[in-house]
């Protein structure tokens, strides 16, 4: 296996497993972190590949051509933001985390390159992260989260990081694996960790996913028994009162009361207070008390003058400052859409939704050629993994947006045609495992 397929499976354990802690690895003081290093490092060492590929893509036309030219106006949408914000003043050090968020598709190219040469790749990491996913994410929720270890170059940023992908590991399980033993012991493993971890963005991942799943994989019977399993499961463990003290910073429990008063307090704050008492208020007001009013305030800013609502407030520009509860140096609405208008206005929102939507025809059509699992799953994460953007910094930060790129990036490859690596059958064979 090459250094670039290495740097592959190294990001997206990395990023998958620790999340934020990862992103954290790197020189501080030259603001030089471990994601921008491999993707520049890879751009400065395989630029002729890129291009040769992008330029493919480019002339091809069709969805590729889309998907090509949709890229090259994202990042030079980016470019120009950084121009923008220069202009206003704004400070450089915002404006080039800002930018991140259209440099990061660039790592499309790594996955794509390594999904040619390495076509089981994806499967054989995904079969080792839901392993390690598992291990992990219930030694976090039971021990490594209460510990109080930090980072000695980030005070503020766990030494032991939020595990931030058992969507992934849940929905390859789900679509790469046979049915075994081994295969219902690992998802029951990291859907513990899904809802231990308690962030409802990833729930409806992964309710998107798995309706994506039944349908795409003609599974509705099995989707359907497994909610009958589920729902047995929790009327038990509510018969019980089973709970447990949720990890440090989330609040709240791990118990049936808990899950279901987190779903319910931004809809019902009062009804969820009857399963958990007070603190139900607290988490309704993630939502109602600060979330929504900073987006509105980034409405409203935004669309003050014709300039803005054209082309945003510009990179750098501090979005925090428009809303009195957001403390100073927060750069993300946890809203992909609101992330987008209140930096690069109506322009930034169809360049990049534009983009997005681009991907999205490229690995469904993917999977309309071949059937193949792999493109099905890519799909599947394309649209699952995009629906939590809009309810946290998925698109914005590197623990977010680098993974999918690479996953993504890697589907993109799976197609019919000259340029076509061979197709894995599905199940696949042992050979795979």
């Amino acid at each position: 296996m090459g250094i670039w397929a290495r740097a592959w499976v190294f990001l997206v354990l990395g990023y998958g497993l620790f999340g934020r802690s990862f992103a954290y690895l790197g020189i501080p003081a030259l603001k030089l972190f471990v994601g921008e290093a491999v993707l520049g490092a890879f751009l400065l060492t395989q630029a002729r590949r890129v291009l040769g590929i992008w330029a493919a893509w480019l002339l091809r036309g069709g969805r590729e051509g889309f998907l090509g030219w949709s890229l090259l106006a994202f990042l030079s949408y980016g470019a120009f933001q950084i121009i923008y914000g220069l202009l206003r003043g704004h400070d450089p050090l915002l404006i080039l985390q800002n930018f991140v968020f259209n440099l990061y598709p660039l790592y499309l190219f790594l996955g794509f390159t390594l999904a040619k040469r390495y076509p089981l790749l994806l499967r054989r990491t995904l079969g080792w992260f839901a392993w390690l996913n598992a291990i992990y994410g219930i030694s976090y929720l039971f021990l490594l989260n209460r510990l109080g270890l930090y980072l000695p170059w980030a005070p503020e940023v766990p030494l032991f990081g939020q595990p931030a992908s058992s969507v992934v590991a849940i929905l390859a399980l789900l679509t790469l694996e046979r049915m075994s033993l081994r295969q219902g012991v690992l998802l029951f493993l990291n859907l513990v960790v899904l809802l231990g971890v308690q962030v409802r963005g990833e729930w409806l991942a992964l309710g998107v996913g798995l309706l994506l799943w039944a349908l795409l994989m003609r599974r509705v019977g099995r989707l359907a028994l497994a909610g009958l399993v589920a729902f047995l499961l929790f009327s038990i463990l509510y018969v019980g009162d089973v709970r447990v003290p949720a990890p440090e910073g989330r609040g709240g429990e791990l118990s049936v009361r808990g899950v279901v008063a987190r779903i319910l307090a931004p809809l019902n704050p009062e009804a969820a207070a009857e399963l958990i008492g007070e603190e139900a208020y607290s988490m309704a007001g993630t939502i109602q008390g600060w979330r929504i009013p900073w987006w509105a305030a980034i409405w409203e800013e935004v669309h003050r003058q014709d300039a803005s609502a054209f082309v945003g407030l510009g990179y750098g520009f501090p979005l925090w400052s428009l809303y009195y509860a957001i403390p100073e140096g927060i750069r993300t609405p946890h809203n992909v859409f609101f992330y987008a208008l209140g930096y690069g206005g109506w322009v930034g929102v169809a360049v990049f939704f534009s983009f997005l939507a681009g991907l999205g025809a490229l690995l469904w059509r993917n999977f309309r050629q071949t059937g193949s699992p792999f493109p099905a799953l890519s799909f599947i994460l394309w649209a699952a993994l995009s629906s939590s953007a809009f309810f946290g910094n998925f698109f914005e930060t590197p623990f977010g947006a680098i993974p999918f790129y690479l996953l993504t990036g890697y589907g993109l490859a799976f197609s019919q045609g000259k340029d076509a690596h061979p197709q894995a059958p599905h199940p696949l064979p042992a050979t795979g495992r």
